[in-house]
């Protein structure tokens, strides 16, 4: 769910401007905004005492490691002092040290050239010293790449190897015979082909090999040179002083945080009076307000906060809050707009085990899942694990385990032996879903006032009573065989025929529609015509929930069948690789799918997204 904001200010003496950010603003999750310009007020100005320690500080941080785990308590003072007295014996150090961390900085370099070709399987001192074959490594743009392949890709005389892309360069090398070598060259010089040495020397050395060779040769020289310096730099110091050294940079970093917020304080003419603005949860705000109530050196107060946006913080419980990985993809909530992490969780928890059903195929994904996501922090691994749970409670129910169909029964039906029955059911899912999304829209709808959209929209209650009719009359048809209630229609159909009107009506702004008569009526069939089509398109969508799950128990029992034939150390190989690939492919394919499903089936009708990210100013302290 979206977490109420609360448009608050921070008011007092310029003297208690440090009290205000030390006990208040660095303890609080407050996002600060600038205060708008106001002849009366100016910005803070005054520059950050602390960046150029700072920058002392984070090279101790990258050398020796944060802060260590053992907490220990340290004055600004102290900790400034600390870190400029290891700069002081940083710099005093012996040439031979500084020698090498010039070629630390020489090796960091080199291998940062090479590693766009690290996939490149052939000896760089073979390719060189090579009298027949010419080559070249480089990287040219995206849109020069583009005419190489419309004009020189099927030219005999080149081949390109490419070796790494993004969305603005490309890299790779060509090769050539010798005899073509000039005219080759000034080709791609025309393309503006910027060439790469993969050969040059290194610490005055050159070594043999393929670049995934000479990456390991020179990487393992610099760790050993990191290693080094970090000693030669610790004996520099005086003993024992790197864990409090560590505490001190980590103290630096806290202060510089602490004065960096009051750049976002406004100040009143004469600098006598400070003002934070900012936005922040309900229930902090209400914290807030009391513990400032007690202290006669600030003064807290509430706003509206009409004429700002408010940003967008989710609060969803531990499991849901794993789904905000694909709502983010989408776009965050607008503030008052619902969150759609609930409904997402739920759909694509139950669509994907609709689809996956399978117990021992459910396991391995759950296991992997977990692994990704608990042990590297990743959501879309814990996302995977919950999805995984789900294909192997929908195993139970299809009786299915690794394909095999004959060892646990069928708690509720076998999608293959069942075809009709399953596809009708994901259909009938797919329309309860979709009433679920149009009844969001009327929530947002009502919530920001946008009554037209509320009543007449095709995702509001026209489009929702005239949906409802067309999945009655088609339960009626088809299962009952009795006929279509045409009558019913009626009234919902002619709401959306007359949308727009009724909604230019209902809002007063005028006029029954918009331009000529004419292209009034055309638009309307038009949008009507585009409506039913939504309607139908987007529930036959939902027919691949159930071809996946019959699809599912066809491949695996190809792979089955495919064992029978071979024997007993070839059928356990084919069950191996067979369930491998159907995990893989069918894996990663419903995956993708649901997700569709969810984005453009529901979310399409009721979200719109583009909310601004709730940006805590919070300090961690030291």
């Amino acid at each position: 769910m979206v977490e109420k904001m609360k448009y608050i200010s921070i008011t007092g003496h310029i003297s208690a401007m440090n009290h205000a950010v030390d006990r208040y603003l660095s303890r609080y999750d407050i996002q600060l905004e600038k205060v708008a310009e106001h002849p009366d007020m100016e910005p803070f100005t005054t520059l950050n005492p602390y960046a150029v320690t700072l920058q002392k500080a984070e090279r101790f941080s990258a050398l020796f490691g944060g802060e260590p785990a053992v907490y220990i308590p340290m004055k600004a003072s102290e900790a400034v002092n600390r870190v400029e007295e290891a700069h002081r014996a940083y710099e005093a150090r012996d040439e031979a040290v500084r020698e090498k961390e010039r070629q630390k900085a020489e090796i960091e370099a080199y291998l940062q050239t090479i590693a766009p070709f690290i996939t490149l399987d052939a000896d760089i001192s073979e390719l060189e010293e090579s009298r027949f074959l010419h080559y070249r490594a480089g990287r040219m743009t995206a849109a020069h790449y583009r005419q190489y392949e419309a004009f020189l890709r099927t030219d005999d005389r080149i081949i390109f190897l490419l070796t790494k892309r993004d969305s603005a360069y490309v890299w790779g090398v060509y090769f050539t015979p010798s005899v073509n070598a000039e005219e080759v060259d000034a080709v791609f010089a025309s393309l503006q082909f910027e060439v790469i040495p993969l050969a040059a020397e290194c610490m005055g050395e050159r070594k043999n090999g393929t670049v995934a060779e000479l990456n390991r040769i020179w990487s393992s020289r610099l760790r050993k040179l990191r290693v080094e310096i970090r000693m030669d730099t610790e004996a520099a110091l005086p003993k024992g002083s790197v864990r409090r050294l560590r505490v001190a940079c980590g103290k630096v970093r806290a202060l510089y945080d602490t004065f960096d917020v009051k750049k976002y304080a406004s100040l009143s003419k004469g600098k006598r009076v400070f003002t934070f603005v900012g936005w922040m949860g309900a229930d902090d705000a209400d914290a807030l307000e009391g513990e400032i109530n007690d202290d006669a050196l600030i003064v807290f107060t509430r706003h509206t906060g009409e004429d700002e946006i408010a940003p967008t913080r989710l609060r969803n419980p531990p499991i849901i809050r794993q789904f905000e990985f694909f709502t983010r993809l989408y776009g965050l909530p607008t503030y008052g707009e619902a969150d759609p992490t609930f409904l997402l969780a739920v759909t694509y928890t139950l669509l994907f085990g609709l689809m996956f059903g399978d117990v021992g195929h459910g396991f391995c994904l759950a296991s992997v899942g977990m692994l990704i996501g608990w042990k590297y922090g990743k959501p879309l691994g814990r996302i995977i694990a919950i999805v995984g749970v789900s294909a192997m409670g929908f195993g139970f129910l299809y009786g299915s385990v690794f394909g095999f169909e004959d060892i646990l029964p069928a708690l509720w039906r076998r999608p293959a032996a069942d075809i009709m029955g399953t596809l009708v059911f994901a259909v009938g899912l797919g329309a309860a879903l979709i009433m679920i999304s149009m009844a969001l829209h009327m929530y947002n709808a009502f919530r920001t006032g946008r009554m037209g959209d509320f009543l007449f929209n095709a995702n509001g209650v026209s489009g929702l009573l005239f949906y409802t009719v067309i999945v009655y009359g088609a339960v009626r048809v088809f299962f009952m065989g009795r006929g279509f209630p045409v009558g019913l229609l009626a009234v919902p159909l002619v709401l959306l025929v007359l949308r727009q009107p009724l909604t230019r009506l209902l809002e007063g702004r005028g006029g029954m529609l918009e331009g000529s008569v004419g292209g009034g009526v055309f638009g309307i069939i038009m949008e009507l015509f585009e409506t039913l089509l939504m309607y139908v398109t987007n529930t036959i969508s939902f027919v691949r929930v159930g071809a996946f799950a019959v699809s599912h128990a066809g491949m695996m029992h190809v792979v089955l069948r495919l064992s029978q034939n071979a024997n007993v150390s070839g059928r356990v190989l084919v069950l191996v690789f067979g369930n491998l690939l159907v995990m893989g492919i069918e894996g990663l394919l419903v995956g993708i799918q649901v997700l569709r499903l969810d984005f453009y089936e529901l979310f399409s009708r009721f979200y719109k997204g583009g909310g601004r990210v709730f940006v805590s100013h919070k300090i961690n302290r030291v």
